[in-house]
């Protein structure tokens, strides 16, 4: 799998993934419509140019299949920071959210020094929450995230560091 910057030729497949209806419900806006689309591909671009390391990236396969959605976005009002995985139904249980997961956690801080990093899930949302547990997020239980009810995990940068440890042997 490889992680590429989104650019607008990507609005069509970000489009199809926002509305697949398996995918609800969700702790993210979906936008569906192109002007829409088209602002979140031009708010990424601004995260590109002014966060380092930061922003949303599209999954795809090695011959070039869309899988999905990565990134890592700042959390409004806090300089901290969230993961996201949202990934065509179809892709699910293939392990691509493992190898994303993996991608980011690395990006988050061995390139921009994050020191712990949050993720949420809705409540209902067993297999996300196992994935977070795998890679060593605490889970720090319901809160409201997005005027939503949420799981919310943390995972500190030493844990990280102490599970990529073990994982290399």
């Amino acid at each position: 799998m490889r992680l590429c910057e989104l650019g607008y030729e990507d609005i069509p497949r970000l489009s199809s993934l926002f509305a697949q209806t398996k995918m609800h419900p969700l702790l993210l806006d979906s936008p569906t419509r192109f002007i829409d689309v088209a602002a979140v591909v031009a708010c990424v671009h601004r995260l590109y140019a002014t966060s380092q390391g930061l922003g949303a990236w599209l999954a795809e396969t090695l011959d070039g299949a869309f899988v999905g959605l990565f990134s890592l976005l700042p959390i409004e009002g806090s300089a901290d920071v969230e993961i996201h995985v949202r990934l065509k139904p179809e892709a699910w249980g293939r392990w691509y959210a493992i190898e994303g997961t993996q991608l980011l956690c690395r990006q988050a801080f061995e390139v921009v020094g994050l020191p712990r990093l949050f993720g949420y899930c809705h409540p209902d949302q067993q297999r996300v929450r196992r994935i977070m547990e795998h890679f060593g997020f605490r889970d720090r239980g319901l809160c409201e995230h997005r005027r939503q009810i949420a799981h919310c995990y943390e995972l500190d940068a030493e844990t990280w560091r102490e599970r990529s440890a073990i994982v290399a042997h």
